[in-house]
């Protein structure tokens, strides 16, 4: 009996190939893990599969948050394959900015609640 998993009976190079399809590029890291730990590759293929599975939120604004949070996180090969995906996804050139400006002003308020205490100092010594 199967679940339903397309990715059921694939081999390790089947599904990079799949992956590289949906990029326009062969991921560096999958391609690195299906030499090093091929089981790694499926699990993040179904993580993936997972991630986008929920109904609540289409899967244009699912590719867009997650457009966002490689960039939040850093990761430049990350932010290009997720825009591709957002691209595949029907996002809009000007959707993927704004979702880069609002990463922006979400990352750099980070900076004021990571110095709460130290600006709690400067308020207590301040007459």
């Amino acid at each position: 009996m199967t679940d339903g998993n397309p990715m059921e009976g694939l081999s390790v190079e089947q599904l990079l190939e799949r992956m590289t399809k949906e990029l326009g590029a062969m991921p560096g890291p999958m391609k690195q893990l299906a030499t090093l730990k091929p089981e790694m590759v499926f699990e993040h293929a179904r993580s993936k599969q997972f991630a986008f599975s929920g109904e609540a939120i289409p899967a244009k604004y699912k590719a867009l948050i997650n457009v966002a949070v490689a960039a939040a996180l850093g990761s430049r090969e990350c932010i290009v394959n997720q825009t591709r995906i957002a691209l595949g996804q029907g996002a809009t050139g000007q959707e993927i900015v704004e979702a880069l400006i609002a990463a922006r002003f979400v990352k750099s308020s980070t900076i004021f609640s990571t110095a709460e205490d130290a600006l709690a100092l400067l308020g207590a010594g301040a007459d």
